[in-house]
């Protein structure tokens, strides 16, 4: 699937019927704030979208929200109207990064919200994914999501592995040891790529090199190798396609119309790396 956030600039129909004209029939639906469907609104209009998706041949295939407690006043009936509609996954929103001496203390407020929140999940019928975000967010690292996560029901809550951030965070090969300790937990699966660059005005946050994203043709995240430690682990959860070409962090800022043919030759690499034998 396509994740909805950078094809947001056209009306959701004709983002259907460019989604489906190369051959994409499920999307990655934004419902927070300034996405496609406001979490306010989504008993409402998540269902119309929905309506409009399917007329185009297009299925919502899991949801990214804001969600990060179970006391948010918006969580049950994102979740409940997401159930409903046979989406059973969500991405969870963030966990700002509170600065240096704070980790230890967050990592135990953290891991009770996503017991909250799995004990949700789990009445509800739905799965959510932690996504590891780099720089100043936690769980930046991979050892904290897998820290957070393991007192809680693997049906519930599960590890939305973002390669290319672990790789900005993880380097040569901690982005490898963090898929290791995170193996078990592992549903949900972000695809996008990214470069170093020697200036410094490229990624926020960055202090020495920066961070452009790319095609996956030109990245630096290790795609093959990835792709085959999946496979070691029979990963079968979604797959959403991170079309992050647009703003001043993408290696060119894009249209809606030009996201879609970049998606398009995007596709055809990750199905190329699909089809490579294991071990290659």
């Amino acid at each position: 699937m396509v994740f909805s956030k950078h094809l947001q600039g056209m009306p959701l129909a004709e983002a259907a019927r460019g989604l489906h004209a190369i051959g994409i029939e499920w999307i990655d639906l934004t419902v927070r704030p300034g996405g496609h469907v406001a979490p306010e609104r989504v008993r409402d209009d998540l269902p119309r979208a929905a309506e409009a998706l399917a007329a185009e041949g297009v299925r919502i295939g899991m949801l990214t929200t804001n969600i990060t407690d179970a006391g948010d006043p918006h969580a049950r009936p994102v979740l409940e109207t997401a159930a409903k509609l046979g989406v059973r996954h969500y991405k969870l929103g963030y966990y700002p990064y509170r600065g240096f001496g704070t980790l230890r203390r967050q990592r135990a407020e953290v891991a009770a919200r996503l017991k909250d929140l799995a004990r949700l999940s789990r009445d509800l019928g739905v799965h959510g994914g932690f996504h590891n975000h780099s720089d100043e967010f936690f769980g930046a690292s991979l050892w904290d999501v897998e820290h957070v996560l393991q007192n809680t029901d693997p049906a519930a809550l599960g590890a939305y592995l973002d390669p290319a951030h672990a790789v900005v965070e993880g380097g040569s090969d901690g982005w490898r040891m963090g898929m290791d300790l995170l193996a078990g937990r592992i549903t949900m699966l972000a695809v996008k790529d990214f470069r170093w660059l020697d200036a410094k005005s490229g990624y926020a946050g960055a202090r020495r090199h920066s961070v452009q994203w790319c095609p996956l043709a030109q990245g630096n995240t290790p795609w093959p190798q990835v792709l085959a430690h999946l496979r070691a682990l029979d990963f079968s959860g979604p797959v959403s396609l991170h079309s992050e070409y647009q703003g001043p962090h993408s290696f060119a800022d894009l249209s809606p119309a030009q996201v879609l043919e970049q998606t398009a030759r995007d596709l055809a690499v990750f199905r190329g790396w699909l089809d490579q034998p294991a071990g290659r």
